[in-house]
């Protein structure tokens, strides 16, 4: 697909992908091949640094091909991530660059997220692309002034992560979001600094 083609052109596509992310290593160009799922046709490009999943693109014949997660089925079951190829990768830097790697972060445990939180979020802040499958059910992002929030949900829980650009907009992030779903008593440092 041409969005991927014009991706993989680009000096340094496969250690962007290798950076922006939890070391889960890219599928090296030279060794893609297509895998076979019921009727559809996927091509794997990215695993998972345990083994644990592997993300491929669906063969739809469309520009910019959707991306698919199998986790942990041994190729039997694929759960849709992203529409496209380009908002995954856009998605896997936002995260690693506006969150995950930020010298200012916290995170937290909490309950399932509610659909109230997540319309009131949706209110509060500038929305990122939604994605799904991995990790968690469906991974929310959001923007507020100097800090980004991205949380990670399941049925059973949601893992919140807040950052900031400083510690006064890291602040300021928390204060905001303290009372949604009382998430605000549940985080604690996890600063990568």
């Amino acid at each position: 697909p041409a969005s991927v083609r014009e991706w993989y052109g680009y000096a340094g596509a496969v250690e962007v992908l290798a950076k922006y992310s939890n070391d889960d290593p890219p599928i090296a160009v030279s060794r893609f091949s297509v895998t076979r799922w019921n009727s559809a046709q996927l091509i794997p490009f990215r695993n998972e640094n345990q083994g644990v999943c592997v993300w491929a693109l669906l063969l739809d014949g469309s520009v910019d091909p959707p991306v698919y997660v199998d986790v942990d089925s041994g190729g039997r079951e694929w759960h849709l991530v992203a529409p496209t190829f380009s908002t995954y990768v856009r998605t896997c830097v936002w995260d690693y660059k506006k969150v995950l790697h930020r010298p200012e972060l916290l995170q937290a445990q909490n309950a399932p997220l509610s659909s109230a939180a997540a319309r009131q979020l949706e209110e509060m802040f500038r929305t990122e692309p939604t994605t799904y499958g991995w990790p968690g059910s469906t991974q929310y992002r959001f923007q507020g002034d100097g800090f980004a929030i991205l949380v990670w949900s399941t049925e059973n829980q949601a893992d919140w992560f807040l950052s900031g650009e400083n510690e006064a907009a890291l602040e300021v992030g928390l204060r905001a979001i303290s009372g949604i779903d009382n998430v605000g008593g549940a985080f604690y440092r996890a600063d990568r600094s």
